[in-house]
């Protein structure tokens, strides 16, 4: 049971002045008048407790929804200045709420494991055993250690480390904000997108991007202690490499009269592997740079400072595809990955932005078909992707258009190619290069166009994967056949076949007993549809999406059907039936993933491929 709050602060002391040990002496709560110096404490106490083998006092600050979040606790005397995870108002920062599961019923005992955890932090950083923790949290010391607070957004290459000049663009947003790039990268329409700022305006000037090398410690500012010129410069000399050195003087010597007064540079701090911190400086030297006596030439700061120099810290925040793939499970596999859908309805639209989710470089969307309001109910795309209502004129959206405005609006790194033509056309007129795409997704829901598409790519000699995917009405399931994956035998053909001599062709994989049908009209001819909700359609893309996952890491290594099964109860209340397969177990439906193959198959038999 929850102490109550008005007994929380004598109850938490007690057990701790009672179950201490030698961990925990002296107990002393603090007056209400002093809580203000601590942020976010409804209660405090201070505590003695022994930091190897020497003195030392803390203050254990309770917060406002305590025991449900953890203590606060506060190197208040700062006995332990110049140590990693000790704040700039002397809060020790020892865990997150997430990492550490508590017992609300004894908050005393809260406060006493926590304790043991800031102990151990303190000593390690007294023995200096957890210096490199300064590398693992150098960005926040850097955000902590700035007096005024800006910002870079950045689309940079961390993968190269050679030092070189980006773009920065200089916008007034929210104050000053500045934009980094690689030269390649066209930053307006992204700045446009993501900051709602027109960037045209915004004055360009050059920034330097500095790697320094593996091995390199630099122990980060604080707001006592900010970094001086001399301290970037000593960063430049000591921890570049003499190549790094040689391209920095020609970069130097070479200074655009732009830069005249201001120099950007961001420095890149290895961390471990590919993991670096990343953190910025101005440069200002207003009265500009020194002349040199004897060539006239003016130097840069960095070879001759002036008398007036200062430096401003400016925080990164990261905008690459690949930095931010990394939180979402280190996949970056797709980063430089070419994607074709084929049909983008219920279950193609919802695959298109899991890839562009994903990180997919390109994305090829091919539908000939407008947005319906009769399907935006289980589309990706809502009402108001339904017209395009520019100077007054509102037109019908076609998907691929709407889809891919959605896409640079949520994920403006991947391109989005939008084809709104019928596969045909495009297979006719060759519009899309076959050899620069790593998967092609079919998503149309008509066996006899998707049996074209089968024979077009089964025809050609270097073909993608290719994956097909529909979904079956009333719930009962959706399906994933994977093809052309390294086999050739396997394909959308075998699946539709007779199984006997009396039957007539059937898809083999269907959970739906064969020779019933399952279109219904709400308004008459033309308004045909088979009846499946967004969940069906979302569950069968999600099962598209895994596979690609599993296909870029080599776990599917053949043509496998794949098929997910949900609750027949709606169908079978509609009078229809299923089939044998439905009853088959997961473990059965799994082991039977490439039972489908027909060794008759026109399309994909050993003797077609012979032939």
């Amino acid at each position: 049971m929850k102490p109550r709050n008005v007994d929380i602060l004598n109850q938490t002391m007690q057990y701790v002045q009672r179950y201490g040990g030698t961990l925990a002496h002296q107990l002393t709560a603090i007056p209400e008048s002093e809580l203000p110096r601590y942020r976010n404490v409804k209660h405090a106490f201070r505590i003695q407790t022994e930091i190897l083998e020497g003195p030392a006092t803390l203050v254990v600050g309770l917060p406002f929804e305590f025991p449900t979040e953890l203590p606060l606790f506060f190197d208040a005397q700062r006995q332990f200045e110049g140590i990693p995870h000790l704040e700039h108002d002397g809060h020790i920062c020892f865990t997150r709420n997430e990492n550490l599961v508590i017992d609300e019923r004894y908050p005393g005992e809260v406060v006493l494991e926590c304790l043991k955890k800031v102990t151990d932090i303190l000593a390690a950083g007294q023995s200096q055993s957890n210096n490199y923790d300064f590398l693992k949290e150098f960005e926040v010391y850097w955000a902590n250690s700035m007096t005024s607070y800006l910002q870079a957004h950045t689309v940079i290459d961390e993968s190269d480390k050679t030092l070189r000049e980006l773009d920065i663009l200089i916008m007034s947003v929210n104050g000053l904000t500045y934009f980094v790039c690689e030269r390649k990268f066209d930053p307006y329409l992204y700045i446009q997108t993501v900051l709602k700022e027109d960037s045209k305006s915004a004055i360009k000037r050059r920034c330097l991007y500095v790697p320094l090398c593996d091995g390199t410690f630099i122990k980060p500012p604080t707001s006592k202690q900010a970094w001086t010129f001399q301290i970037v410069k000593d960063a430049l000399n000591n921890n570049i490499s003499k190549e790094q050195k040689r391209k920095l003087e020609i970069l130097l010597r070479k200074t655009p009269g732009c830069n005249n007064r201001y120099e950007y540079i961001i420095f890149s701090l290895p961390i471990e592997g590919e993991k670096r911190a990343l953190f910025g400086v101005v440069i200002q030297y207003e009265d500009g740079m020194v002349k040199s006596k004897r060539s006239k030439i003016r130097l840069h700061p960095l070879i001759q400072t002036p008398k007036k120099i200062d430096i401003l810290p400016f925080f990164i925040t990261r905008h690459n595809k690949s930095f931010l793939l990394s939180r979402t499970g280190g996949n970056t596999s797709f980063a430089n990955n070419n994607a074709v859908v084929i049909g983008v309805g219920a279950i193609g639209s919802v695959v298109t932005l899991g890839m562009a989710k994903a990180g997919y470089k390109s994305i090829t969307v091919i539908d000939h078909d407008w947005i319906s309001i009769e399907n935006v109910y289980r589309h990706v795309l809502g009402t108001d992707s339904l017209y395009n209502c520019e100077n007054n004129d509102c037109t019908p959206f076609k998907k691929v258009d709407a889809l891919k405005l959605e896409i640079q609006r949520k994920y403006p790194l991947t391109e989005v190619i939008a084809i709104s033509k019928k596969i045909s056309e495009v297979f006719e007129h060759e519009q899309v290069d076959w050899t620069k795409v790593d998967i092609v997704v079919v998503c149309i829901g008509s066996p006899n166009i998707e049996m074209a598409i089968n024979r077009y790519f089964h025809q050609k000699k270097n073909s993608p994967p290719v994956i097909h995917a529909w979904v079956e009405p009333l719930g009962i399931g959706g399906h994933v056949l994977v093809t052309k994956n390294q086999e050739k035998q396997g394909c959308y053909q075998c699946l539709f076949r007779p199984l006997s001599d009396e039957d007539s062709i059937t898809n083999l994989s269907a959970f739906s007993k064969s020779g019933q049908s399952f279109t219904q009209s709400l308004g008459g001819c033309g308004s045909y549809f088979t009846p499946y909700s967004f969940l069906d359609s979302e569950e069968t893309a999600s099962l598209v999406l895994r596979s690609l996952y599993r296909l870029s890491r080599n776990q599917i290594q053949d043509n496998q059907i794949l098929s997910w099964k949900g609750d027949p109860t709606l169908f079978l209340s509609e009078g229809y039936k299923l089939s044998e397969r439905y009853y088959m177990s997961e473990e059965q439906l799994s082991m039977n993933g490439m039972l489908y193959f027909d060794v008759n198959c026109p399309v994909c038999s050993i003797r077609e491929i012979e032939n």
